[in-house]
């Protein structure tokens, strides 16, 4: 067993079980042409089964196309499971396959041949989806779980020190019904989103200083999408880069950390890849539009 397959995953389980922990929820995969990485989105679909050395997938699909794959492809995959990004090569075994997923549904499905080898994955290579151009931009509100500098704390319109239960002028929180507040104070740093995915968010901070946030640390994030009914979102993150734009603004790459309601969760995270993949598809139609002989 190669070293990669004995490190402990979520939980001090192996990485090799972890897939097969996610695809018995059937959690979302995705995958990607293996030469194509970082250059093609990736196509995304749910695990159906673990069978004969064969991972079945329902239904994959990429932003603003359909997905093909051609048999024997070489294939990066990612998916998640608990707070952790797993990733694996593998091949496609068969392509646009009919299954039964009931006695009136028929999807078409992906097999690809079962990884002998699962690892930790990194995704920094990983297709995000551009949200700077937007005319009207994503703002984003950060919070450290440490505050930089609590001599200045000050509180939110409304809300108190104490706060009610769930979060207080420190730390956020998570209710009985999953969902997340941030902290009652004022928030740390404010922003806007520059790019952004289902497992991870990246934004430009102001009047923030390149030493005062640390890789690794967790952070809640508040953000509005336009156009979104439902209101706020909040998710705690951790941070996993930071480069300096300018003075005072920030770069920060996050990765979005599940949350103990994993069903509350995977909600919110459904409403931001929606929101994203309508963004992508409005953005496909207009390069479509423009380009040479359309009309």
């Amino acid at each position: 067993m190669s070293d990669s397959q004995t490190k402990t995953g979520q939980g001090g389980m192996l990485p090799i079980e972890a897939l097969h922990a996610a695809c018995s929820r059937n959690a979302p995969l995705e995958i990607v042409q293996a030469d194509l990485i970082g250059v093609e989105p990736f196509a995304r679909g749910r695990m159906i089964e673990i069978e004969s050395g064969v991972l079945m997938l329902e239904e994959v699909q990429i932003i603003g196309k359909m997905a093909k794959f051609a048999k024997q492809t070489p294939v990066v995959g990612f998916f998640r499971y608990g707070n952790k990004l797993y990733e694996f090569f593998s091949k496609v075994v068969s392509a646009q396959k009919p299954i039964h997923l009931n006695r009136s549904t028929i999807v078409p499905a992906i097999d690809l041949r079962m990884p002998g080898e699962v690892t930790e994955g990194q995704r920094r290579n990983v297709y995000r989806i551009q949200v700077a151009a937007m005319k009207d931009p994503i703002r984003v509100e950060f919070w450290r779980e440490t505050p930089p500098d609590v001599e200045t704390i000050s509180i939110q319109n409304g809300l108190s020190a104490q706060g009610d239960g769930v979060s207080d002028a420190f730390t956020g929180g998570e209710d009985a019904e999953g969902n997340l507040y941030p902290p009652t104070r004022n928030p740390d740093w404010q922003g806007s989103m520059i790019d952004a995915s289902d497992v991870g968010l990246g934004m430009n901070l102001n009047e923030c200083r390149i030493g005062q946030i640390k890789v690794f640390e967790r952070a809640w994030l508040r953000l509005n999408l336009p156009g979104d009914p439902e209101g706020s979102m909040t998710f705690l993150v951790e941070v996993r880069q930071i480069r300096s734009i300018r003075e005072g603004v920030v770069r920060v790459g996050t990765f979005i950390v599940e949350s103990d309601d994993r069903w509350a969760h995977a909600a919110k995270v459904r409403r931001l890849w929606a929101f994203l993949t309508e963004l992508q598809r409005k953005v496909c139609r207009v390069i479509d539009t423009a380009a040479p002989g359309a009309g």
